[in-house]
């Protein structure tokens, strides 16, 4: 017998950190319902965090007893295994925080999802939750990666764990097709005792198609969407589903009860989050990389076609079967940005002496007789990164331009008290976000090989140095001297060295009217005048 779960809102969370409109969820409840559809998988159950997330991405049962119509269908939620494996309260401290017994929830079934890497903590989990009374399911992701003998070494392996009702696998990337379908169920088979069930993609637009064919050959959950909603270009369409399944003659639902909410109300959210099968999302499911960095470039709206398709080129050469962020922008790093940002550095540090400090060790061993240099001259402080070490009180501006680095150690930004400089069109909207109450200065950055220009809010560089960076914007702020400490530079005929002695040198052929001199030892080729003499 065919078992449906709709799990809309729990895979569809991931466009917008699940906040969903409560009375949509009344509705789409009742929609479920009505469709006959057998389980509603309403959300996630995280353990609480500081992110800023809805009501779906925990579940908590308090909220749950708020939504009136739940008690009459099956509940699901999932969680990530890792997230619990990792958790420094430990595994079963972690379950026991976020779930109590059946008898007191609303929740039937609780789905483990979890990669091949972390199945041995998994048994730990599953047995704490089948303990406290819940159905356990377990949702094996990235199913294509696994080798025959290995999946079925696994699924033995979970088998004897007596615990898990239905055995999931996820065709994560979408890049299943009709006959290594075919052949997974096979291998699952001889070892597994229970139901199978299956979450299928659409990157392809095969998530209908392979899911219908898995039914043919033997599995009896299926998972499925509204309008397709889900991480990366989507899941199997529920409308679509129980129409085949009903013209089949394989199960008693009622798909014209979700027709309307589908065509209305998801419409829209759709039109609003655009997930759906794309040439983008092919070519992912193609090269084997994780949705989610479609989804997130799609989502920016600040890349055109050819910056993804060449964030596309460089990924299919990485290992991206996990999202990120350092890897994405590393692929964007050389098709994004523009040399004209919204603050002009013209006149900024106008007859004025700057000092920039780096984050070398030179600035701790020295740091008694920077201070003092700073009381003594006044510069304007202007610090290259986030450099711990180095007092804020001490600093005028933070400036930074590598948005992996920024994505690193955003934390450390959102905390600052004095501005930042750095070029925002070479931030994910995701951080500037983060950032807004962050008084920023916007000179922009385009990377071009071979490339340098400087204008009043901008330049064009051949790499995202932030020492050069930093100096091509004084080049333009009229001050009457630069200072560098803490500029130490790396060891001598090392990669870096010569990079950054490369780019020095090119700004110094650019720019030779400016007085540059550094107070700390540094192996860059700059004068120098040692605050200790």
């Amino acid at each position: 017998m065919i078992r449906v779960i709709d799990c809309t809102f729990r895979d569809g969370g991931y466009y917008n950190n699940w906040k969903f409109n409560y009375s949509l969820v009344e509705q789409y409840i009742e929609a479920i319902i009505e469709s006959k559809v057998d389980i509603v998988e309403i959300g996630f159950r995280f353990l609480p965090t500081n992110r800023d997330l809805g009501d779906l991405a925990f579940s908590t049962d308090k909220y749950l007893n708020q939504l009136t119509l739940l008690g009459d269908i099956d509940v699901a939620v999932m969680i990530n295994a890792k997230e619990f494996i990792e958790s420094n309260l430990g595994i079963d401290i972690a379950l026991n925080s976020v779930f109590g017994n059946k008898s007191d929830s609303m929740v039937d079934i609780v789905r483990i999802a979890t990669h091949f890497n972390d199945i041995n903590e998994c048994q730990l989990i599953a047995n704490i939750l089948s303990k406290l009374g819940y159905r356990v399911f377990l949702n094996l992701m990235q199913i294509d990666s696994l080798k025959s003998s290995i999946l079925s070494d696994a699924v033995n392996q979970i088998n004897k764990w007596n615990c898990i009702e239905v055995f999931y696998f996820a065709d994560s990337f979408g890049n299943l097709n009709t006959h290594s379908i075919d052949n997974i169920i096979e291998t699952i088979k001889p070892v597994w005792d229970g139901e199978i069930g299956i979450h299928a993609h659409d990157n392809k637009g095969h998530a209908l198609v392979n899911s219908l064919s898995a039914i043919d050959s033997g599995v009896c959950y299926v998972d499925a969407t509204i309008l397709g909603m889900g991480r990366g270009a989507g899941n199997t369409k529920m409308e679509n589903l129980l129409v085949e399944i009903t013209d089949k003659n394989l199960g008693n639902y009622e798909p014209d009860e979700i027709f309307h909410l589908a065509l209305k109300e998801f419409s829209l959210l759709q039109e609003q989050y655009k997930w759906g099968s794309s040439i983008y999302y092919y070519l992912s499911a193609v090269h084997g990389i994780h949705p989610t960095y479609i989804q997130e470039m799609l989502g920016d709206g600040r890349y055109n076609i050819d910056q993804i398709l060449s964030a596309i080129t460089f990924l299919k050469d990485k290992v991206s079967s996990s999202y990120s962020l350092e890897n994405m922008m590393d692929a964007l790093s050389n098709s994004i940005g523009s040399e004209c940002g919204s603050w002009s550095a013209k006149d900024w540090a106008k007859d004025k002496e700057v000092l920039i400090v780096g984050s070398g060790p030179s600035v701790g061993k020295y740091i008694n007789e920077i201070e003092q240099y700073i009381e003594t001259n006044n510069p304007i402080v202007l610090c290259l990164n986030i450099n711990q070490d180095f007092p804020e009180s001490l600093v005028d501006a933070y400036i930074t331009c590598h948005e992996t680095r920024i994505a690193i150690e955003l934390d450390l930004y959102t905390d600052l008290t004095k501005p930042i400089i750095l070029p925002m069109s070479r931030i994910p909207r995701k951080i500037s976000g983060i950032l807004s109450n962050v008084e920023i200065f916007d000179y922009g950055l385009k990377i071009e090989k071979g490339s340098f220009s400087v204008q009043d809010n901008g330049c064009i560089l051949d790499k995202p140095l932030v020492l050069i960076y930093a100096l091509s914007l004084l080049s333009v702020s009229d001050a009457e001297k630069i200072s560098l400490t803490g500029v130490d530079g790396y060891e001598d005929q090392s990669p870096k060295q010569k990079e950054l002695n490369n780019a020095f040198v090119q700004f110094q052929e650019n720019n030779r009217g400016i007085n540059l001199m550094a107070i700390t030892p540094t192996n860059l080729p700059i004068n120098t005048a040692f605050i200790c003499d």
